[in-house]
């Protein structure tokens, strides 16, 4: 354990711990509570996303993040590639939030959330996350992409043809954003689908930018996917 984790668990024992019922440590998971649901954990201008567009504390349907509960209770996180609870937020808080500066563990935002979090009880056993295939799902449906797509698309990039709603305003109103950055004259017509494909699995990595998160195929799967698609009338 690093010891910029150490020092979290440590500063964050007494206000924290499990059981303990004082009025102090009420107000630390009931701040976090709060805090988790606002995007001002970041203070990077512009943005507007918060941990609760991506996790909830209980397992919820087609949010990239999964469920939190049991989470201070894991060994690693993003799939393995982090090993401490903090590292792992200050993942979440630089690739999705765009804060340059990480947590140290010390901040009054930071002892909320931990104790927030330690309040969520549950299966400490990392979520699966599988990236999938960078390949064309196929033909759909669009009524069921319909529903799909208001699930797993439309709380960031807003009502499908016009992004009514949006979160954020650099999330692309889909598809035809999406298309026009990707022309007929430079790109063939699969290769504008597997665009999509590739944004929905890959997120803002592997090279490709911005602030969304992957979605897996435990999230999202591939049918679903080309429900979207087919919905999207992506040709």
């Amino acid at each position: 354990m690093s010891r910029a984790s150490v020092l979290l668990l440590g500063a964050l024992a007494l206000a924290s711990c499990s059981g303990d019922t004082t009025t102090e440590t009420r107000s630390a998971v009931e701040h976090g509570e709060v805090l988790f649901t606002q995007p001002e954990l970041s203070p990077a201008p512009g943005n507007e996303l918060a941990c609760s567009d991506c996790h909830a504390a209980e397992p919820a349907p087609y949010l990239s993040g999964g469920s939190l509960a049991g989470a201070t209770s894991r060994t690693t996180f993003w799939s393995g590639q982090e090993l401490t609870l903090l590292g792992a937020i200050n993942h979440c808080r630089y690739y999705f939030m765009l804060a340059d500066e990480p947590w140290t563990g010390q901040e009054v935002e930071a002892r909320a959330i931990y104790a927030y979090l330690e309040s969520m009880t549950g299966d400490a056993s990392p979520a699966s996350f599988t990236i999938g295939d960078v390949v064309d799902p196929g033909p759909g449906s669009a009524d069921r992409g319909k529903a799909v797509y208001r699930g797993a698309c439309e709380s960031c990039h807003g009502a499908a043809k016009t992004g009514l709603g949006a979160k954020t305003p650099t999330a692309p109103i889909l598809p035809d954003e999406t298309l026009a950055q990707h022309p007929l004259d430079e790109y063939t017509v699969e290769e504008r689908r597997l665009v999509f494909v590739e944004k929905t699995r890959h997120g803002t990595f592997f090279g490709y930018g911005g602030q969304m998160p992957p979605l897996s195929v435990e999230v999202l799967s591939d049918a679903e996917l080309a429900d979207i698609l087919t919905y999207l009338e992506v040709p």
